[in-house]
């Protein structure tokens, strides 16, 4: 989840470039190669100053990884292992514990983000995705907790992005709304959850280094999210993570 706004973000493009980045300076501190690693496709390949806006320190383990996001991970794995993927892009690395665990698993599991420093087989800017995989499909894509890192008027053209590469895509994002739960356990009888979710319609949304929207906040509820995910796929189910009620989970599918 590391893909800040490239508005102002000055590009640069290398034509006829190879593994050793023909007409370009390889060893620039600020610019980097938006390219997989060990790719030698003669293609255009873009550059961008480096701007991330959650280092890698931000995953370490006693601090980052707590009961609520366990349980995210959890969504994340069993959304993904009931599709039998033999391939999976994960976009947004973070600690990649989701992506050793799908590995253990036998899928073959390849890794999108901006950071450098997370060592992703895709090194790029999510907004571009689809200049930077080229032809490459997957079977699923998982885009957890990172679209609310680029400003909400991307959201459609990155999904229109992602479709192209996919045919099941795995999108989970923070849900801002007051929440109140009610669970009671009762002998004989199953256990009776209450949720209730009240959107902060009447707040909008301000940039906090990180997130530029989320929803239940004003302009982006979740009726505009699907209606703008409908475009581009069938959403075959949604649903708020269990214990973890900040994040929203998405399961969508190609139309074609």
């Amino acid at each position: 989840m590391h893909y800040p706004a490239s508005a102002g973000v000055v590009y640069r493009i290398c034509k006829d470039a190879t593994s050793h980045l023909q007409g370009c300076d390889p060893t620039s501190a600020r610019m980097r190669p938006h390219i997989r690693r060990n790719d030698t496709e003669n293609r255009t390949i873009m550059y961008k100053e480096n701007n991330v806006q959650v280092k890698a320190s931000h995953y370490d383990f006693q601090r980052y990884t707590d009961l609520p996001r366990w349980t995210s991970y959890w969504h994340q794995l069993a959304e993904t292992l009931a599709l039998s993927p033999k391939t999976a892009l994960i976009i947004g690395v973070g600690d990649n514990i989701v992506g050793k665990l799908l590995a253990a698993q036998g899928i073959q599991v390849y890794t999108f983000d901006f950071d450098k420093d997370l060592h992703p087989d895709f090194e790029g800017d999510v907004a571009h995705i689809d200049v930077l995989l080229g032809d490459k499909k997957f079977d699923v894509i998982l885009c957890c907790q990172v679209l609310e890192h680029l400003p909400y008027d991307r959201f459609e053209d990155i999904l229109q992005q992602l479709e192209r590469h996919a045919g099941h895509i795995i999108i989970s994002l923070p849900y801002s709304a007051m929440k109140y739960k009610m669970e009671l356990k009762l002998p004989v009888i199953k256990t009776v959850k209450l949720n209730i979710y009240i959107h902060k319609f009447f707040k909008r949304h301000q940039f906090d280094g990180e997130h530029y929207w989320e929803i239940g906040t004003r302009g982006h509820t979740k009726r505009s999210v699907l209606k703008s995910m409908r475009k581009f796929f069938t959403v075959e189910k949604w649903y708020v993570a269990t214990y973890n009620s900040y994040h929203v989970f998405f399961i969508v599918k190609k139309k074609n």
